[in-house]
């Protein structure tokens, strides 16, 4: 995959350096995620995948689930056609390095 291509498409369409590759790891997870766990599974800080959660989830894309007595704050992948726009969006980075 383009990284670099993913990551300027992610800027031109959400003006977040991230959000995309974010999203895609919400799409392709089991629907339940953590910030720490999309860090770590990205290779990013938790502080670079905050703000394109918090867009997340005021888009409705996740919803927080209540908290338990685990530290971890667990958010839901909600449906949506969002989740195969971004597979387009890393379908486009992809063939953007064929050129």
């Amino acid at each position: 995959m383009n990284l670099e291509e993913l990551r300027r498409l992610s800027r031109a369409a959400f003006n977040q350096t991230y959000r995309l590759e974010v999203m895609l790891y919400v799409a392709e997870s089991e629907g339940l995620v953590t910030q720490t766990e999309v860090a770590r599974a990205l290779g990013l800080s938790v502080s670079n995948v905050q703000a394109p959660t918090r867009s997340l989830i005021e888009c409705g894309l996740l919803t927080p689930l209540p908290k338990t007595d685990n530290r971890s704050l667990f958010l839901a992948r909600t449906d949506s056609p969002a989740w195969d726009w971004a597979r387009q969006l890393r379908t486009q980075a992809a063939n953007a390095q064929a050129f």
